[in-house]
């Protein structure tokens, strides 16, 4: 009897690498995955390249850069490390797709086959000159900044080579202060009378705790005790741990909130209400945007209550009102833990017209020095 002939394949014939949802091709290796990229055969081959070590626990050496290494060439590689972070939730794909469009801005001023070895400090600098003049906003500049800065620095702690551009000397640019309204005890009446029952739980979340669309948007249940009145959720941008008492109004309007899920909030399509969207351009590129239902839907809530803004005004507003009022209690360190802060500078930035509490720090100085009944 002849020997049937079979097309199945053997173990060593099949493709090693497993197609992940996110695209990238993946492997499991002694109880942890590692990804190796969307395109089949250079996944391939970039397995085939640290199979050896990872297969025995050894960290795999990074790719380095030469001498004969373009801009571009550092820029791919630094973002490859930023994607793999990206799929590990280390930081949102929004921020790799920002990162992506700084960093092409800056190799295309440079010149995407400039060689790394040849650029200096004053190339950087002359960057941000640019950017300056271009009459970008003092925020867009340093972010765009910020992008080059943590490549390099990135490059240079992971050996990647030795000489760089002394990213110390590309200060970023001071931002003027500016005042910026927040809502008056009536307009909040007036939000919350025609504030949608979830609305309603994230105007009080906003004044109460200072929470912004991002941190209503990953509230869930788990986070609330409704007896102790008592909201426990560390801030997803820094990481700061924050555990705030309640009050018995926002309290009693998170209570209204119909469950359908682990988060507290789902739009009517069963979405979270802050999410990023994967969009392909008509020119073939792939994108990052931000759906913020929130900001919208608060846009709409503003003209339904007849309130008249100036521009910048939005859900943040609230945060914005919450930190004012916070720091009349004369307690910085407590507006910096309401605001979930890292430091004190990054909440003065958010608290707006205080010259009350000046004036009355003003006065208490003068009584400990004046020994006087004025």
């Amino acid at each position: 009897m002849a020997k049937s002939k079979s097309n199945r394949k053997t173990r060593s014939d099949k493709f090693p690498l497993t197609l992940h949802p996110t695209g990238q091709y993946c492997k499991k290796i002694r109880g942890k995955l590692y990804y190796f990229g969307t395109d089949k055969k250079i996944a391939h081959t970039r397995y085939l390249e640290q199979a050896a070590d990872l297969h025995d626990g050894k960290r795999p050496k990074p790719e380095s850069i030469n001498s004969n290494s373009s801009i571009k060439d550092l820029c791919n590689l630094y973002l490859d490390h930023q994607e793999a972070r990206a799929l590990i939730g280390e930081i949102t794909l929004r921020h790799l797709h920002d990162q992506i469009s700084r960093l092409r801005n800056f190799a295309k001023f440079i010149g995407p086959n400039q060689l790394v070895s040849e650029i200096s400090t004053i190339d950087v600098q002359n960057y941000r000159r640019k950017l300056i003049k271009s009459g970008k906003s003092p925020n867009t500049i340093n972010n765009h900044i910020a992008a080059v800065k943590s490549m390099y620095n990135w490059a240079v702690n992971n050996e990647i080579f030795d000489r760089a551009p002394n990213m110390k000397a590309i200060k970023k640019i001071t931002k003027k202060k500016e005042d910026r309204p927040t809502f008056t005890p009536a307009q909040l009446r007036a939000l919350l009378k025609h504030a949608s029952v979830q609305m309603k739980a994230m105007i009080w979340l906003g004044l109460n705790c200072a929470y912004g669309c991002t941190d209503c948007a990953e509230l869930k249940w788990e986070n609330l005790d409704f007896k102790k009145r008592r909201i426990d959720m560390s801030r997803g941008k820094t990481g700061v741990e924050r555990n705030f008492e309640l009050w018995p109004e926002t309290n009693e309007a998170l209570k209204k909130v119909p469950k359908s899920g682990d988060l507290v909030f789902y739009t009517r399509r069963g979405n979270p209400w802050v999410r990023t969207v994967r969009i392909v351009g008509k020119d073939g590129i792939e994108k990052y945007t931000e759906d913020n239902a929130i900001s919208k839907s608060f846009a709409k809530l503003l003209k339904k209550a007849k309130i008249k803004t100036e521009k910048g005004v939005g859900f943040y507003t609230l945060r914005r009102t919450a930190a004012t009022n916070a720091a009349k209690s004369k307690d910085p360190f407590a507006v910096q833990r309401l605001l979930g802060h890292t430091d004190l500078k990054m909440a003065a930035t958010y608290v707006q017209d205080v010259s009350e509490q000046t004036d009355r720090v003003i006065n208490d100085m003068r009584k400990l020095i004046i020994q006087d009944d004025s």
